[in-house]
């Protein structure tokens, strides 16, 4: 009788640990307004808090959990803001108008050439204006010498003699007129083909007025004429600093029209674009140059194609090279 009541009638329970009342040993208690986890099955063992849920397979060796990512069927997240959108200019390297794509001459040139081949009625009348405006220079020059002139007779001995003419004070100042009308006309007429080679880059439809009508006309003049004195100081040291500034800033009137920049900030631009794809920028200033100069040898008159075909091909080059929109290519 004394042994039985000596010995628990049940066998004894291992003490908890004081730090997790309540619970077994191991066990985080449940936090406050959480439900206690439901008791084990027979046979089954118990969820061990940290682990994955029951059904839930654990990521295999070497393989990373796709925390974060799209499940299945659902559409990825948007791209950060400023980030290009799919499908747009830009988006893909290698498209036309993305970033870090190189001068493609034969697209440039075609892309511009039939521009030109689809617009001719308007694309010429730029250089139908040029004519004119020479034709005007020569006609006033004349009219000045057959007014104002006079004309001297200087002997050499031996029956040889040449007759001088000189225009006067008042021929001169009428002609001065008329050279710097004709020089502000060249400029305008330049403006203007950058201008209208800028809409056709932006898709906009092709009208008289397109080749015309320049875009920031007062800014373009100052762009010119700074990079005109740069230039020729350049070539007064001995030509060659003439060719690096005129390499250097061959987009800056490019810039002010199609980036609206003030005569500096666009010779800024165009430095720093040249200057970092000096390769690219060398190649659309040759072929730019030798689409001029074929127009040239064919008696000027192949000027009327060449000088806006040569515009179209550097604004082509200009937004490649800046990793801008380009408007697509017409049919051939």
């Amino acid at each position: 009788m004394s042994r039985s009541m000596s010995q628990p009638p049940y066998p004894p329970v291992p003490p908890s640990d004081p730090n997790q009342p309540g619970g077994q040993p191991g066990q985080q208690p449940p936090q406050y307004g959480q439900q206690p986890p439901p008791p084990p099955q027979y046979g089954q063992q118990p969820p061990q808090y940290g682990q994955p849920d029951y059904g839930q397979q654990p990521p295999q060796y070497g393989q990373q959990p796709d925390y974060g990512q799209p499940q299945y069927g659902q559409a990825p997240p948007p791209p950060p803001p400023g980030a290009p959108q799919y499908g747009s200019a830009g988006a893909y390297p290698g498209a036309p108008g993305a970033p870090g794509t190189k001068v493609d001459v034969g697209e440039a040139f075609s892309w511009a050439f039939n521009k030109f081949k689809n617009n001719v009625g308007a694309m010429i009348l730029p250089g139908l204006a040029v004519f004119l405006l020479g034709a005007a220079l020569i006609a006033v020059g004349f009219s000045a010498v057959a007014i104002f002139g006079t004309t001297e007779r200087v002997d050499y001995g031996n029956g040889f003699y040449y007759e001088e003419t000189s225009l006067g004070f008042g021929g001169s100042i009428l002609f001065g007129l008329v050279y710097l009308v004709f020089i502000l006309g060249l400029l305008y007429i330049q403006a203007s083909i950058i201008s209208g080679a800028v809409r056709v880059a932006n898709g906009e439809p092709v009208t008289a007025k397109s080749f015309l009508t320049p875009i920031r006309f007062g800014p373009v003049v100052g762009t010119a004429i700074l990079v005109g004195i740069i230039t020729g100081i350049g070539y007064a040291l001995c030509i060659i600093p003439g060719l690096v500034a005129m390499f250097f800033l061959m987009f800056s009137v490019v810039a002010t029209i199609d980036k609206g920049l003030s005569p500096i900030n666009a010779m800024k631009t165009s430095f720093e674009l040249t200057k970092s794809k000096v390769g690219d920028s060398l190649i659309a200033l040759l072929v730019t140059y030798a689409i001029n100069l074929v127009g040239v040898l064919v008696c000027y008159v192949g000027l009327i194609v060449a000088a806006p075909v040569a515009q179209l091909f550097l604004v082509h080059c200009w937004r490649r090279l800046n990793g801008a929109p380009i408007a697509p290519a017409d049919p051939a």
